[in-house]
C-alpha cells in the first residue's frame, strides 16, 4: 500500500515538472515571436533578427536609435508624448509610415540614413517639431508627411526631391517660405493648404515643370497660375498668364482686391473658392468662368456683354461696367422715329377725336404692352402694340418703345394685344344622355331581379 502511494506521488511530481518546463518553453517562444527573436535592450529598443526596430518602451527624452538597426517599422514611436529629440543613424535605409505621428513633445529630428523617402504621416501632428534634418538621398515627400507641424517655420527640401505629396505640409501655420528645387516635377494641389503664413514660393530657375513670380507658383511656361500662397496680402498676376487654375486662391484671406491682366482667358472652377477676394476686375478677354463654390464677391468690374457680366448676373453679384465700356443695347435716343417722345404721346391719334367725335380709348400709349429695364436689372423691352377705335369710324395706331438699364444689356420682348371673345363661355352642363343611361341601368336591374323571383 505504501509503495503504491509513493509511486503515485512520484508520478505526480514528474508530471508537475514537465508541465512547468512546457509552460516556460511556451512563454519564451511567445516572447521570441512577439519580439522578433530578441528582447528589448536596456534602453527599451526591440530589434528583430533582420535588424528591424519593431518597438520602443523606453523612458523617452533625447534618444538615438541603435546603430545595428537597418529599418524601422511603421508607427513605432506613434503617440509617444515623452520623446523630445530623436537621431536616426546612417544604417537605417527604410522607414515605415506614421513613425512619429502625434509625438506632441518632439522638437528635433535628425535623419542620418540613406532613406529614399519621407513616408506618409511620418511627422503628422508633431505640434512642437521645429527642426528637421532631411538627408540628400530623399526623392519623395509622402502624403501628410509634415501635416499639422504648427511650429515648423522652415524646411530645406533636398535637391533630389521629385514629388511632394498630397497635404505634405498642410496646416504648417508657421511656415513662411518654400524653396522648390529644380528636380521637383510633381506638387500635389493641396500640398501647402492651411499654411496661413506662407508668403512666397521660390522655384529654382532650372526646374522644367514649375516657375515663380511675385511669390506665386506657376507652370513652367508662366501661362497658368497654380497657387497664390495663403499668407500674401496682395498679389500681382504676371502678364502673359492665360489660366487662373483651380484653387489658385484657396484660403487667401489677405487678398481682397484682384485685377486680372488682359492675357487671361480662362478662370477654372473653384479658382477663388474660400478666398477673401471682394473686388475683382475681369476684362473681356476672359471667355470662360467656372463655378466658384464658397465664394461671392461684393462687386465684379468688367466690360458690358462679357463673361464677367454674365457670371455676375447669374450669381447675384453687383456688376460695375468699366469706364469707356460700351453697351450694344444702350439706346440714348429717347425719342421715337417721329422725333416725339413716347411718354408724351398718350393717344394714337395725338389726342384727336375720331370721325364720330369720340376719343379712342383702346390705345392709350405708343408703348402699349412694352416694358423697360430699371437701373438694377439692366433689361430692356422692345415691343409693338396695335389697337382699333370704337364708336363709329376706324383708325389704327402702331407704336414702338425702347429702354435699357444703365448697367445691363437689353433682352428683346414682343407684346401682342388680345381681344376678348364677344360671347363669354360658361362651364359645360350635365349631358341629358347621362340620365337616360342611369334609367336604363335601373330598368335592367329590375327586370333581372324579377326574372330571378319567377324562376324561384
Amino acid at each position: 500500500m505504501k509503495k503504491t502511494v509513493r509511486k503515485g506521488v512520484a508520478v505526480l511530481a514528474m508530471l508537475c515538472m514537465m508541465c512547468c518546463l512546457c509552460l516556460n518553453g511556451l512563454t519564451v517562444y511567445a516572447t521570441e515571436v512577439s519580439e522578433g527573436g530578441t528582447g528589448a535592450d536596456e534602453n527599451g529598443f526591440t530589434v528583430d533578427s533582420t535588424g528591424a526596430l519593431v518597438s520602443y518602451t523606453g523612458v523617452g527624452g533625447d534618444i538615438t536609435v541603435p546603430s545595428n538597426v537597418t529599418s524601422i517599422a511603421g508607427n513605432v514611436f506613434s503617440g509617444n508624448t515623452t520623446l523630445t529629440s530623436v537621431t536616426i543613424p546612417g544604417s537605417v535605409a527604410v522607414i515605415g509610415d506614421g513613425l512619429f505621428t502625434n509625438c506632441t513633445s518632439l522638437t528635433t529630428v535628425t535623419v542620418q540614413g540613406n532613406i529614399s523617402a519621407i513616408p506618409s504621416q511620418m511627422f503628422y501632428n508633431c505640434a512642437n517639431l521645429s527642426s528637421v534634418y532631411v538627408p540628400a538621398s530623399v526623392t519623395a515627400i509622402g502624403a501628410s508627411a509634415f501635416a499639422g507641424c504648427v511650429s515648423l517655420s522652415g524646411i530645406t527640401i533636398p535637391s533630389a526631391v521629385a514629388s511632394i505629396g498630397d497635404g505634405a505640409f498642410s496646416n504648417c501655420t508657421s511656415l513662411t517660405g518654400v524653396s522648390i528645387p529644380s528636380t521637383v516635377s510633381s506638387i500635389a494641389a493641396n500640398a501647402f493648404t492651411g499654411c496661413s503664413n506662407l508668403g512666397s514660393y521660390t522655384v529654382e530657375s532650372g526646374n522644367a515643370y514649375y516657375a515663380s513670380a511675385n511669390g506665386c507658383l506657376y507652370n513652367k511656361s508662366m501661362t497658368k497660375l497654380i497657387n497664390c500662397p495663403e499668407g500674401r496680402g496682395s498679389v500681382t498676376i504676371a502678364d502673359g498668364t492665360k489660366i487662373i487654375g483651380s484653387n489658385a486662391f484657396y484660403r487667401c484671406a489677405g487678398v481682397t482686391t484682384l485685377a486680372l491682366p488682359a492675357s487671361v482667358t480662362t478662370i477654372e472652377a473653384n479658382a477663388f473658392t474660400g478666398s477673401g477676394i471682394k473686388d475683382v476686375t475681369i476684362l473681356s478677354s476672359v471667355t470662360s468662368i467656372g463655378s466658384q463654390s464658397d465664394w461671392s464677391a461684393d462687386v465684379i468690374y468688367g466690360e458690358n456683354n462679357s463673361a464677367a457680366e454674365t457670371y455676375a448676373e447669374s450669381n447675384n453679384i453687383v456688376f460695375q461696367a468699366l469706364s469707356g465700356s460700351s453697351n450694344k443695347n444702350d439706346n440714348k435716343d429717347d425719342n421715337n422715329n417721329n422725333g416725339k417722345k413716347d411718354n408724351k404721346d398718350n393717344n394714337d391719334n395725338n389726342g384727336n377725336k375720331d370721325n364720330n367725335g369720340n376719343t379712342d380709348n383702346n390705345n392709350n400709349s405708343d408703348n402699349n404692352g412694352g416694358s423697360a429695364g430699371d437701373n438694377n436689372s439692366g433689361t430692356a423691352g422692345t415691343v409693338s402694340g396695335s389697337g382699333s377705335s370704337v364708336s363709329g369710324g376706324s383708325s389704327s395706331g402702331t407704336g414702338s418703345g425702347t429702354a435699357s438699364g444703365n448697367n445691363g444689356s437689353g433682352a428683346r420682348a414682343t407684346g401682342v394685344s388680345h381681344q376678348k371673345d364677344a360671347t363669354p363661355k360658361t362651364g359645360d352642363g350635365i349631358n341629358p344622355i347621362f340620365f337616360f343611361c342611369i334609367a336604363a341601368l335601373f330598368i335592367g336591374v329590375y327586370l333581372f331581379a324579377s326574372g330571378k323571383k319567377k324562376n324561384a
